[in-house]
């Protein structure tokens, strides 16, 4: 390398720092140059991509200003809840002392006694008058937000599973400012191990101190009554709020006593383990399994021999019994690159694959390795990697086993020594990036030290280690991710899958990531990445805090007017963002919609006459399918859609066409296609305004098939087709009040189109009401994702848990299901837990778990802990959601309407209700009290999913034979 690039070189790496944001803004303008796509050239010439870069507010005294005046309200609301405030003391603290029980008395609505405790009490001790439901541990001079209690308890309120509730505090200097915040990520057991990153800053239940023997009431003292508790994730809350102002005190580096505490903990919960304070303050945890399982190394390279030799003599001198090394190289087999391999394997257990297939994909190559290999572990390692800690693999495979624990990564240093790599978090930019990148090590941060254990979304794929097992139960790296982007799903497939991701925060393999590979991420990349991290970027990152700026990976305080990292994803997309809430005014969308919606008495009798004309048994070779935009492609009438042009390619060699209502962005449309179904990638894709004139220059095709009754007209009108279809899937008139709209949905129906019908309902429909030739068919759900399997036993203390559907359409009936909630929620209190999902539309009074928007392979594992579901559609399809619901075992109340017949059955595998508030309440309120008929409906309901709707593939399989012949199906009845 010459001189002058050798210094343009180091300025890039020094400008654009590993897995930053600027240097993938450079990777964004390089691949619009060399030819990207439309909609991602437009998003980063009209709106710049990754704006927020220097965002999020600098000083705290900023942010809790911001804070007060967003007006956040508080609960004044008196509550059940008690609390004890144990309140840790020497005897020279009086004043201090004083200072907390004053703060104690003045609590908002709240039952609270105080206990002062000589700092050292036994634990058994101080326990002993406490009769309260929560105790808190705090030191002498500590002060609470006179609202802390009563917000605490409304958390409760909301979610009485809760068996510890976190909170954020800061520190009191000596002259009187408030400084140092701690934001406290959700639940993170690993990051316990080496430090108490809760501090005194939670609420605990007297019930859940399981064992206190060993405690006192000291900082060593609550950190192992928090260990041995023997906690979930399920069971403890957070609440994103600075409660809690402590003195500031010099706090004692940690000891070896704090490591041996550590270590008696995990032996008494049957884990085996060598304790020790490492130089970064830090216990460090080296984990010892009965036996050492087996270990294959997988490293993909294009022959970068400088690469390998800085790596394979550093992991030959790895100290672990057992493992193999795989190298995938397609930089080209030759007589002189295998000599190569044979001179310089360094005693290890080494094969080599040459890679020859093109185009090259990263996570093919890692999928296809991996395969190869026989390991009980994974360990994914880039060639551009070092190793600088013999012990580094027994480290992580420790952590690997413990159970729970998905990935295991490790925290990286660039060449420089600055952190490269801390964790993946979701956000940044409007993706992902690296926690911490840039930083020095044994920095201090807003969310604790970089030096702590760390639970996060993912880690990166430059070393990762995982159970084969866990690998193969989420599919391997996802291939629809040509570069970078896998390791982070991976990792976002383990959560998915109740599983943890561990960062290990030592120095033990270093990364040297090249500009050259950062500079040339794939387009294709950015979408697929939005499609399968969209629900964190709605919702944000668990392992962060919503304190913190979610566009940066260093840790800064969040800004309010900071730009949303999903709106940053969608114009990276090329997208507009726009809220989803929808209006009760819809005359302006009637007024836009309406005239291409029209079509003429000549253009429907057109229609019949080709049917008449083309009657015959036709093969099916092209489909036009005339499709609305897509916002997610995994859920609802859209998904099936898909799911049926799969079938229908795989089966029958279908070529599928997909003719899009939509602003042109071919990329975004075949991102959302892949993302649901990969068999359809490689599909035609088009863009249509609704207007006759764009409509009459459509290809040909043997079928159209409509999937809104918006669409339904265009398939009518549309030239060169020789069979025209309507994929009916809800009754859309009733998706609208009586008015122009329900007039114009109703019409669709009367235009001569065959009807492909899901469900009997809509087939009676169309064929009756209309007069329509139709075919039907039963749907059907994964039951992969949708099983009562691991559906877990409750213990009778439990609350029940009820699941709503939180959208406010109209034909949810969502005021009046949340009125009955409500209702039910002020009859049972804490022995129920009401979880809603789907949308943010919960006003701030409601007592109900928000879960905002799901990734839907996430929502399986939510329904196996529901009991009782409760949908109250007003159309004429009950949604895919009581199907799925069923089939996780939960008991459904649903509509008492005849339309529904063909699934549910009263009191047979659903409680069946009036639509009206009362009825409603009735019925919840009976599964809720009656524990024998909730579980016959379980078990009912898991039956007729099984018996009647488990199979998506003999559900679709007669439609090829409906488009190919209409006339001759059975089901047919109607008007010709």
């Amino acid at each position: 390398m010459s001189s002058a690039k050798t210094f343009v070189r180091k300025v890039a790496l020094r400008l654009f720092p590993a897995n930053s944001g600027s240097r993938r803004v450079m990777a964004a303008l390089y691949w619009s140059y060399k030819g990207g796509s439309e909609g991602f050239n437009k998003a980063l010439r009209d709106r710049p991509l990754y704006r927020g870069t220097r965002s999020g507010l600098r000083t705290y005294a900023a942010w809790r200003r911001q804070e007060k005046r967003g007006g956040r309200e508080t609960s004044q609301l008196s509550t059940a809840t008690s609390f004890a405030v144990i309140i840790e003391h020497n005897e020279n603290e009086g004043s201090a002392l004083t200072r907390t029980l004053h703060s104690v008395t003045r609590q908002v609505s709240s039952r609270v006694s105080a206990y002062p405790v000589a700092s050292g009490t036994a634990m058994r001790d101080a326990l002993v008058p406490v009769h309260e439901d929560f105790i808190l541990f705090l030191t002498a001079g500590s002060v609470l937000s006179p609202s802390a209690l009563s917000e605490i308890a409304k958390l409760h309120r909301v979610d009485p599973s809760m068996k510890v509730i976190a909170f954020d505090s800061d520190e009191r200097s000596s002259f009187g400012s408030v400084q140092n915040p701690r934001f406290r990520p959700e639940w993170s057991p690993e990051m316990l191990l080496g430090a108490n990153y809760l501090g005194r800053a939670f609420a605990i239940k007297r019930a859940a101190i399981v064992t206190f023997d060993k405690a006192d009431v000291s900082d060593r003292g609550i950190w192992r009554l928090l260990l041995s508790s023997r906690l979930e994730g399920r069971v403890v809350g957070r609440l994103p709020r600075v409660l809690l102002t402590e003195p500031r005190r010099a706090t004692p580096p940690l000891a070896a006593l704090d490591a041996e505490m550590v270590k008696e903990v995990l032996d008494e919960l049957g884990e085996t383990a060598e304790t020790s304070v490492d130089a970064t303050n830090v216990v460090r945890v080296r984990f010892i399994p009965n036996e050492w399982p087996t270990v294959s190394v997988v490293i993909p390279t294009r022959h970068s021999r400088s690469n390998l030799r800085r790596l394979l003599p550093t992991l030959a001198a790895t100290d672990y019994p057992q493992f193999d090394v795989r190298i995938v190289d397609n930089g080209g087999e030759s007589d002189q690159n295998n000599a190569w391999y044979r001179a310089n394997s360094d005693g290890l257990a080494l094969s080599v694959d040459w890679w020859t297939e093109s185009p090259f994909n990263y996570s093919r190559v890692n999928n296809v390795a991996v395969r190869a290999t026989t390991g009980d572990v994974v360990v994914m390692l880039n060639d551009d990697t070092q190793i600088v800690d013999p012990g580094w693999l027994k480290e992580m495979i420790g952590f690997v086993l413990r159970d729970g624990v998905g990935t295991v990564g490790v925290q990286h240093r660039q060449a420089a020594g600055l952190i490269q790599h801390g964790g993946v978090m979701v956000g940044p930019g409007g993706f992902a990036d690296n926690l911490f990148s840039g930083l020095r090590p044994q920095s201090d941060t807003l969310i604790g030290p970089t030096g702590w254990y760390r639970n996060s979304l993912a880690v990166t794929g430059a070393c990762v280690a995982i159970r084969r097992t866990n690998f193969e139960k989420v599919g391997g790296l996802d291939e629809r991710f040509i570069l970078t982007g896998s390791d982070v799903v991976l990792g976002l497939d383990q959560i998915i899958q109740s599983r943890r991701n561990v960062v290990v925060p030592f120095d033990m393999v270093r990364h040297y990531e090249s500009l050259t590979r950062g500079s040339t991420i794939p387009p294709d990349d950015f979408y697929a990445s939005y499609f399968r991290y969209h629900p964190w970027l709605q919702n944000g990152d668990p392992f962060s805090s919503p304190n913190i700026s979610r566009l940066n990976a260093r840790p800064t305080f969040n800004n309010r007017n900071d730009v949303l990292p999903v709106r940053l994803a969608l114009e990276g997309v090329g997208r507009v963002f726009a809220n989803l809430a929808q209006s009760s005014g819809i005359s302006s969308e009637a007024n836009g919609l309406m005239y291409k919606a029209s079509i003429s008495d000549e253009e429907v009798d057109a229609v019949h006459a080709l049917h008449a004309e083309n009657i015959e048994f036709r093969d099916i070779g092209t489909i036009n399918w005339f499709v609305p935009d897509i916002d997610m492609p995994f859920f609802g009438g859209l998904n099936t859609a898909f799911r049926i042009a799969d079938k229908l390619a795989r089966d029958h060699g279908v070529t599928n066409r997909f003719v899009m209502m939509a602003a042109k962005n071919e990329a975004y449309v075949a991102g959302a296609l892949v993302a649901a179904f990969p068999g359809l990638a490689g599909s035609e894709i088009l863009f249509y305004d609704g207007s006759d004139a764009e409509i009459a220059l459509l290809p040909p095709a043997d079928a159209a098939i409509a999937t809104l009754w918006l669409t339904a007209a265009h398939v009518a009108k549309a030239p060169g087709i020789k069979r025209k279809f309507y994929l009916m899937q809800d009754y859309e008139p009733g998706f609208y009040p009586a008015s122009t709209m329900f007039a114009m949905a109703e019409e669709s129906y009367r235009l001569g189109l065959y009807g492909i019908c899901n469900t009997v309902s809509m087939h009676k429909i169309y064929t009756e009401s209309y007069g329509g030739d139709a075919m039907y068919f039963t749907p059907a759900v994964d039951q992969g994702l949708y099983n009562a399997i691991d559906r877990r036993e409750k213990s009778a203390d439990e609350p029940v848990t009820i699941f709503a559907y939180a959208r406010d359409h109209f034909r949810n009936c969502w005021e009046l299901v949340f009125a009955a909630l409500s209702e039910i929620k002020k009859i049972h209190g804490d022995d129920v837990r009401i979880v809603a999902a789907g949308a943010r539309y919960l006003p701030d009074s409601a007592d109900f778990i928000d879960m905002g928007l799901l990734d839907y392979r996430a929502t399986g594992a939510l329904y196996r802990e529901t009991d009782i579901g409760v949908t109250m559609q007003i159309s004429r399809h009950p949604s895919y959601l009581p199907l799925e619901l069923m089939s996780s075992g939960v008991a459904m109340v649903a509509p008492d309407s005849r339309w529904f017949t063909w699934l549910f059955r009263d009191r047979e595998n659903s409680l069946l209700s009036r639509r009206t508030f009362d009825d409603l309440v009735s019925n919840l309120d009976t599964l809720i009290r009656d524990t024998q008929l909730r579980n016959d409906i379980s078990r009912e309901s898991i039956a007729t999913i099984a018996a009647h709707h488990s199979d998506w593939e003999s559900a679709l399989g007669d439609i090829y034979s409906f488009m190919s012949d209409p006339k001759s199906t059975t089901q047919v009845s109607g008007a010709s």
